[in-house]
């Protein structure tokens, strides 16, 4: 379903990720609002990524070509949605780490308690690193198997 193989690009792929606090808490409307306007902009965009929220955890990836990505990310720090708590890293690779996810949008309000705490732990890392830490193939093989659970959400 989600692609996570790594794949060369015949141009150089930015990656931007951070981290952000909600304003007030999301709700389901507000991400198929976000999910079904990105996809389209960043299918236009050849922009890659995924958006995680947990309470107040907001953790997100974007890749693609840097104009673009750093384009995305000025829009992105301009939504009041949200308030940017810390820039992982900014960092150009030859691969894309997100090859088909035209945005991943997911809640973790009704994830297994096991796969959350994985995610809790890695955005601790991110936010605790030093400056231009890296997510890994590791993290985004746990941001995949939170895609799966969320991918098809309750509405109660």
């Amino acid at each position: 379903m989600w692609e996570t193989i790594q794949q060369k690009e015949n141009y150089p792929i930015f990656r931007i990720t951070y981290l952000s606090s909600p304003v007030t808490p999301f709700t389901d409307a507000d991400f198929d609002d976000i999910e079904s306007k990105s996809v389209e902009a960043n299918n236009a965009r050849d922009v890659t990524g995924l958006l995680i929220v947990n309470d107040e955890r907001i953790l997100q990836v974007l890749e693609g070509r840097e104009a673009a990505v750093r384009d995305l990310y000025t829009k992105i720090e301009a939504d009041a949605r949200h308030t940017i708590t810390k820039l992982v890293c900014e960092v150009e690779d030859e691969e894309r780490m997100l090859l088909t996810w035209s945005m991943v949008v997911r809640g973790m309000n009704r994830m297994p308690s096991d796969i959350l705490e994985q995610y809790i732990q890695i955005y601790d890392e991110l936010l605790h690193a030093e400056s231009q830490s890296e997510v890994t193939i590791d993290h985004v093989e746990v941001f995949k198997t939170i895609s799966l659970f969320g991918a098809l959400p309750i509405h109660l």
